[in-house]
């Protein structure tokens, strides 16, 4: 693929960037998974844009009204059931598992599509799709143990009776402080930062960049502008997956 010739010279020194981080830290959201075909609910179309479903997706609709709940909630996770990471996903973990970087991703996505790609330091600020918690006893369940239950419309309920919630933040929950603790430290520590595929307009979660040092660097990759791109030392309007590879590719080659 060709790029403009400004283009091209903003992605070889981001590549340089990269060789030269000895910490990268990365903030990621739904735009890094869209590519994947997991659909950005805070679009302007978006399903959180539906009245009736954010009005069921909520802690509080799922202690009064958990049927109500899981008729919306199943359709999400039935749906994702099947989807892969991609490029932008494969190009992190590479990074990691090839290259010897050390890299910390804090992600505002429940798919887990960081992981399955390989990544192994990831914080998930809104928790996961992988798991249930039993809201009587506390038991952990696999979500995917209790998919015939939500592909037969039924709740799904632990051996003790309890009602499972999935193990996400739902409007209305509380974020894992310790785990947000633990994103603004990478956060400080890091002396090269990836944005990718997130509005940032999401609190608190948009906060995190408030904690990087005066002199790391910025790299905002997002199809739309965000409030921190005059911050920035480098943004691309584009895919994650059409520009993050390509850093990588060269940061590894030096071409």
């Amino acid at each position: 693929m060709s790029y403009p010739f400004n283009r091209e010279q903003e992605i070889e020194a981001c590549a340089a960037f990269l060789q030269s981080a000895s910490k990268i830290a990365v903030l990621s959201g739904a735009g890094i998974s869209t590519e994947s075909g997991i659909p950005d609910f805070r679009s302007s179309n978006g399903l959180w844009q539906k009245e009736e479903v954010r009005e069921a997706i909520t802690r509080s609709c799922f202690s009064r009204q958990p049927e109500r709940f899981y008729y919306y909630f199943s359709q999400l996770f039935l749906s994702w059931t099947d989807i892969k990471p991609n490029q932008g996903h494969l190009a992190l973990a590479d990074l990691e598992n090839e290259q010897g970087k050390w890299v910390g991703i804090a992600t505002q996505n429940i798919d887990g599509l960081h992981q399955v790609a390989g990544s192994k330091q990831v914080i998930e600020l809104h928790g996961n799709l992988r798991h249930a918690v039993c809201q009587k006893c506390g038991t952990a369940k696999v979500m995917n143990g209790i998919k015939e239950k939500l592909e037969n419309k039924m709740i799904p309920l632990c051996d003790c009776g309890g009602i499972l919630k999935p193990k996400v933040v739902l409007f209305g929950d509380p974020l894992d402080m310790q785990e947000f603790r633990k994103a603004q430290i990478w956060m400080a520590q890091a002396d090269l930062i990836f944005c990718l595929g997130t509005s940032l307009t999401v609190t608190p979660a948009n906060t995190l960049l408030q904690h990087r040092r005066h002199d790391s660097k910025l790299v905002i990759i997002n199809l739309e502008a965000t409030p921190y791109d005059r911050e920035a030392d480098y943004v691309f309007h584009a895919k994650v997956g059409e520009i993050l590879p390509v850093i990588v590719q060269k940061s590894q080659t030096g071409d």
